[in-house]
Formats: C-alpha cells, sequence, structure tokens
C-alpha cells in the first residue's frame, strides 16, 4: 500500500510519526519521513554471490528495487514469507531499498515524550542500528531502527585493488592458444524441423524469440504466412519455415520458437521453427556441398550446404536463404509490402528515436530458476553436454573437465557450483555455453538456453552492488519493464581468468 495518507496531528510539533511492524515477535518501528511505501513481497530474482540477507531485486514500476531480510539482519533468522509479510520500502542516501518484515503493524503518531533516544540510560537493548524506543502506557515497547545505518550496512563497497578477482581467480596468459582461428570458423544456429536438424548462419541471425499468444493475421495470404507481431516498434511477418520448404507445417507449441532474420530488401522476417537445439561453431571445410541430385526437384536450392555431426551419425542441412526468398518467399512478401508500410507507419515516431545502433544482443540461459545474460560477442557457440567429460585431478568442484572441441582443449565449468548455487542433475535440457574473449576460450554448462535476445541498451543499468564478488561478476541487468523480467548480466572475463582453468588447458 502506498504511504499517502499520513494519520493527523493536531499538535505535530510535539508528535512524531512512525511505522511499526514486527520481527519475530518483537516491535520495531521507522519513522514515518524515511518511509516511501509498503508493498506485498513482488516477484523476485535471486542474486547469487550476494549477502545472506539478501532476498532478491524487485522490478518496482521500472526501478530495480534490492530487498533485504530485516529478519536475518537483527536476528540472523531468515524470515518464513507468507501471505502477511511485507516490504517497506524506504528513502535513503543510496537510494531505495526494501526490508522485509514478517508484519506491518500501524502506522501512527506518538507525542515526543514517549521517544526516548538511544543514549539514554532508559534503553536497555543494544541493537547497531538503535535510534532509541517508544515506551507508551500500557503499550509495548518499540524500537526505532535507525534507516540510514541499516541501508549503510548493507551496501559492500569494492575493493579498490584492480586484481579483485572471484575466489580461487587469477591472472591468465592471453596468449594462449585457443586452435583454430576465427576467421576460419562458420557458426550456425541449429534448430528442427520435423525432427530433421537444419541451421542458418548466425550472422544473418538477428534474434531467436519465443512465439507470441496472439499474431495479427493477414487476409487472403497464403499458409506459410502465419501472420504479423510488433516486436519493438518494428512490424514483422512470421512465416512458417516448414510450409515454405515443402515439409509438413509446424504445429507450435512451447519449445517454438521464432528465428528473426534480416532481408536486404524485405527487411526483418520471421521463421518458425520446431525447436531451436544449439550454436555451433564449425570448420568452413566441414561444410560439404549439396548432392547434385537435390538440386533437380521442387526444393532446388533450398540448401546451401551440409554438415556431418557427430562424426557422420547426424546430418545438419544449412538453409540459403538467398534462395529462399528468390524461389518461395519473393511474391508473398511483395503481396504483404502495402499492408507492412500501413502498419509500420504507426510506429515511425518510437522507430526515429532508437537506431539500430542502439541495441545489443544477449544470449539468455536459466540457471536455478533464474534468468541470465551475456552478450553474444563474447559467445562462441552453444553446444550439448558431451556424455564423458575428462577429469582433471587437483581442480576445484566447479571445474567438471576438458573436452577436445575440433581440436581445442575446452575446460567445462558447471556455472551452479561457480556460483555456489545447489548442483542439479544432468539433463537433455542442459547445454554448455562457450565463452570467448582475448582468446581465452572456457565452456559453462547451464540448465537450459532461452533465446538471443536484443535489447535496447537504455534497459541495461548499472546492478545494486550487494557483495565483492557479485558487483564484480554480475554487475550489470537487463530492466525489461513491459515483461516485468530483470536478467543478470555475468561478465565472462572475471570467469575467463581463472588459475584452475589455465591447469586444465595444459
Amino acid at each position: 500500500m502506498s504511504i499517502t495518507e499520513q494519520v493527523h496531528t493536531d499538535s505535530a510539533d510535539v508528535e512524531k510519526q512512525f511505522v511499526s511492524f514486527l520481527i519475530q515477535e518483537e516491535c520495531f518501528a521507522f519513522q514515518m519521513l524515511s518511509v516511501g511505501e509498503i508493498i506485498r513481497v513482488p516477484v523476485l530474482v535471486s542474486v547469487p554471490l550476494g549477502p545472506p540477507q539478501m532476498q532478491g531485486l524487485a522490478n518496482l514500476r521500472g526501478n530495480v528495487l534490492p530487498i533485504y531480510d530485516l529478519s536475518m539482519i537483527l536476528l540472523g533468522t531468515p524470515s518464513v514469507v507468507s501471505d502477511v509479510n511485507r516490504v517497506i520500502v524506504v528513502d535513503t542516501e543510496l537510494g531505495s531499498i526494501g526490508f522485509l518484515v514478517d508484519q506491518v503493524l500501524k502506522v501512527y503518531s506518538v507525542p515526543s515524550n514517549c521517544v526516548v533516544d538511544s543514549d539514554s540510560k532508559a534503553v536497555a537493548v543494544a541493537y547497531d542500528y538503535l535510534d532509541g524506543i517508544i515506551k507508551q502506557a500500557d503499550m509495548p515497547v518499540e524500537q526505532i531502527l535507525n534507516v540510514s545505518s541499516l541501508a549503510k550496512a548493507q551496501s559492500i563497497a569494492k575493493l579498490e585493488s584492480k586484481n579483485t578477482t572471484l575466489s580461487h581467480f587469477a591472472s591468465a596468459d592471453s596468449k594462449t592458444s585457443i586452435g583454430q582461428e576465427a576467421d576460419d570458423l562458420q557458426q550456425l544456429v541449429c534448430f528442427s524441423l520435423e525432427a530433421q536438424d537444419f541451421a542458418l548462419h548466425l550472422q544473418d541471425v538477428q534474434e531467436i524469440v519465443r512465439v507470441p499468444d496472439a499474431m495479427s493475421q493477414l487476409p487472403d495470404s497464403l499458409p506459410c504466412v502465419l501472420g504479423l507481431v510488433n516486436l519493438r516498434g518494428r512490424i514483422i511477418p512470421i512465416i512458417d519455415l516448414a510450409s515454405t520448404i515443402h515439409m509438413k507445417s509446424s504445429q507450435i507449441n512451447d519449445a517454438s520458437r521464432i528465428v528473426i532474420i534480416h532481408s536486404a530488401h524485405y527487411g526483418s522476417i520471421g521463421f518458425v521453427v520446431a525447436k531451436v537445439s544449439n550454436v555451433m561453431s564449425i570448420c568452413s571445410n566441414e561444410m560439404e556441398p549439396v548432392p547434385s541430385v537435390c538440386n533437380d526437384g521442387a526444393e532446388s536450392g533450398f540448401l546451401e550446404a551440409v554438415y556431418r555431426r557427430d562424426g557422420g551419425k547426424s546430418l545438419v542441412s544449412i538453409i540459403s536463404l538467398e534462395n529462399i526468398f528468390m524461389r518461395s518467399l519473393s511474391h508473398t512478401l511483395s503481396t504483404m509490402e502495402t499492408n507492412l508500410i500501413g502498419e509500420e507507419n504507426v510506429t515511425e515516431v518510437k522507430q526515429d528515436s532508437v537506431g539500430e545502433d542502439d541495441y545489443e544482443q544477449y544470449v539468455i540461459f536459466w540457471i536455478e530458476g533464474q534468468e541470465y545474460g551475456v552478450s553474444i560477442e563474447d559467445t562462441q557457440e552453444i553446444t550439448r553436454v558431451p556424455e564423458k567429460l575428462e577429469s582433471v585431478p587437483g581442480t576445484p568442484h566447479y571445474l567438471k573437465g576438458i573436452v577436445n572441441l575440433r581440436g581445442t582443449v575446452l575446460p567445462v565449468i558447471d556455472l551452479r557450483s561457480r556460483l555456489n548455487l545447489p548442483s542439479s542433475q544432468s539433463c537433455e535440457r542442459q547445454r554448455i555455453v562457450v565463452l570467448t574473449k582475448n582468446k581465452l576460450r572456457t565452456g559453462f554448462i547451464v540448465d537450459s538456453v532461452v533465446e538471443v535476445k536484443t535489447v535496447v541498451r537504455n534497459a541495461i543499468e548499472k546492478a545494486p552492488s550487494l557483495s565483492d564478488s557479485q558487483s564484480e561478476f554480475l554487475n550489470r541487468l537487463i530492466k525489461l519493464s513491459d515483461e516485468k523480467r530483470i536478467i543478470q548480466l555475468i561478465e565472462p572475463s572475471v570467469l575467463l581468468h581463472d588459475s584452475a582453468v589455465e591447469t586444465a588447458r595444459g
């Protein structure tokens, strides 16, 4: 509830206002002047490596609000959250902060002579954050907490040393060879259609998003045209890729994704695919030409090349976007141009204010039920977790082993363990996200990869500083107010500079 109604007092000069609340059956109070509002416990994003009293981050009307457990701070016992718990949002010189309390009792005025200063001998309790007490006849004593002292105690200053790292982390040799030069690698986004594996070049893919609940239908359009969606001010036609290449139409479900590509002539187009599996890097010479017999049928030219994956056990067909547009979609998209122009005029003002350079792309993945992201520029590929990893004796528990990735030794770290989160059982959804920076490359096991998301730069902001490790490792976040999401961004350079990983690389 918003604190918009103040309790009326006839003698304001001799009365003070407080918000009183319970913590483990003890009565406490904040001065009313420090309180912005009182709210129900919101949806929280937990913060790995944060202090134990940290409940998480909330998106409160577009602002990132850190929330702390006041019971943990004062008594060392975590709160058991229920329907009666509330978060008291206070305004401090460090910004707005939320404190979780067991129950808010009342907002009321107290005569000044009932307020005893903390320096008085009448105050028997001795909390570090105590400002005084409220003593009224036939009423329980309420302990007044100093909001400013509480807030400052939760603020963790970063170490000034430039060598500050996570535990067990140290400087690494930036000259480490990663084997194959990046210029000779082709990065592919792999997906399935009718249980068959296909791929598009990563350079052609703008982003990968979930299929929205509703699309604007286009009358008299071909069956492959599923409709239009408004994606951050851009009107994008959505095409069923399977029916476009003369396969059975895709059945849209929770696994379906829209792969958005860019055409020089038609702009952004979204292709619906059954499931996006991974992003992989292969050498150019591993791409084989399509057998000539495939060029004689009705689906002539839809495939650019093929790649034998897993030692030839499966084939990945690499789609030729140029030929798809030329042979299948040119007429369809041309007839849609009038509709698209009309829709785009509606959002012209929005588009003028945000240019292409104002967006950044991130790979979004899940760990322990929370969303995290890394820049796509730091992501070399996303691949499946192999059945076996070669262990390296004498290394920390979070280093799961090494794998030979196309002739290069790749150390693999369990990101859950690295974040001091509970480990999980291996499953089909797990992926290895391969990060690379300054010629260092390491794979990180995540619970699942959600999407490749394009976000406007002004949605990225500095994360609240909660601990030395968190401030260095998770120092930024994406705030998506419309989607009510907070995505914590991982700084890969901290992860990659790890002495244990250097030992594994040999």
